[in-house]
């Protein structure tokens, strides 16, 4: 028995997480204190913070010595903390952010959950940089998808977010034991291979990804900087090398756009209902959709585990072949809706969307469509 949290952590230990900062925040509290319970067997440090943005910072200057880390918050706590994501990207220093929503503005329902927070995280943090949002569905996801946020904050040098909520944070399920056999933790730094010389931290490359070495760990002088700066780490004013270092920075999302994580599709072709959806709303349209099938209605389901980027060619074709495409989502904007529009054109003119604070569940689902 294990709750979504508990599985966060569990796969963040998997991964070789070597450092976790935070500050108590409902719902995600219980990720640290899974790390705490096991911080002296498994070689990590866990550290509760004044508030949210000395957090963020431990972590940013942990990650950069050389240790693979993250923060676990909700939306207050990451308002707190955008400043820090927008120097884990300029520094292009690896961090894992754990974003558990709960209803807003301000402290809003702290015991309750929602869907509400995609768009900030989205946009969260002032320039322009690569990301990539996950979102489980269900507990089994949020193990291995906290193991991928890991993998591509350390490939891509920069933060990478996990979106969970209160109801999947704290809903226990009986899971199988997780395989580890094949699941070999996180490298930190670069890959062993010979680095050109002189070293230059943030050499540009074709792929925008650049030799990490990781400070006193060899002969090489590691250099970074928040303000821009030069191959080297050095501060610059020169505005063609600004212009040359954040393309190469945003060359980084061709690679995450290549590793994006289809979205899942359960059901028939050419439904009369297509069911759209992302995070722990996923369980519950499955169960609805499996009632309109009993009553006779051809329905699909369409699960967004990964929420950004997003790839049209990879859902264009099931949107254009149902009937009717109907958004669940936990929010009052339909946020997931709104950005599919954005990035394909393609506009769900249906939603069902819930924001008072309790779960999705599918006899609301069933009575919203009714």
């Amino acid at each position: 028995m294990m709750n979504g949290n508990e599985a966060i952590a569990l796969g963040a230990l998997s991964a070789g997480v070597k450092f976790c900062a935070f500050y108590p925040m409902t719902p995600s509290t219980s990720i640290p204190l899974t790390l705490v319970s096991q911080a002296q067997k498994m070689g990590i440090v866990v550290e509760q913070a004044e508030d949210e943005i000395a957090a963020i910072n431990m972590a940013i200057g942990a990650s950069f010595a050389g240790a693979p880390s993250m923060v676990a918050t909700s939306g207050g706590g990451f308002a707190l903390m955008v400043e820090g994501v927008s120097l884990a990207a300029m520094t292009e220093t690896p961090i894992v952010v754990v974003v558990a929503q709960r209803p807003g503005p301000a402290t809003g329902l702290p015991t309750r959950t929602e869907q509400a927070d995609l768009e900030f995280v989205l946009h969260a943090g002032h320039g322009e940089c690569p990301r990539a949002v996950l979102a489980p569905g269900t507990v089994k996801e949020c193990f291995h998808l906290t193991r991928k946020a890991f993998e591509w904050a350390e490939h891509y040098q920069g933060p990478i977010f996990l979106l969970t909520d209160q109801f999947l944070a704290d809903s226990y399920r009986a899971v199988a034991p997780f395989p580890l056999e094949d699941l070999p933790p996180v490298k930190a730094g670069w890959d062993g291979t010979p680095v050109t010389l002189p070293y230059r931290r943030y050499a540009i490359t074709e792929d925008g990804v650049s030799p990490r070495l990781l400070p006193g760990m060899s002969e090489h002088l590691v250099v970074a900087d928040s303000d821009e700066h030069t191959e080297e780490g050095h501060l610059t004013e020169d505005l063609e090398v600004r212009k040359r270092m954040a393309e190469k920075r945003l060359r980084k999302s061709r690679g995450l756009w290549n590793e994006v994580i289809p979205p899942e599709y359960i059901g028939e072709d050419q439904p009369e209902i297509l069911l759209i959806t992302w995070g722990s709303s996923k369980g519950p349209l499955l169960e609805a959709a499996e009632t309109l099938r009993r009553k006779g209605k051809r329905a699909a389901v369409l699960f967004f585990g990964q929420v950004w980027p997003l790839v049209p060619h990879q859902f264009m074709t099931r949107l254009d072949a149902a009937q009717q495409v109907v958004c669940v989502e936990g929010n009052a904007f339909g946020q997931l809706a709104r950005l599919i529009r954005r990035e394909s054109g393609f506009h769900i003119r249906r939603l069902v969307l819930r924001y008072d604070g309790l779960p999705m569940t599918p006899e609301y689902i069933l009575r919203e469509l009714s």
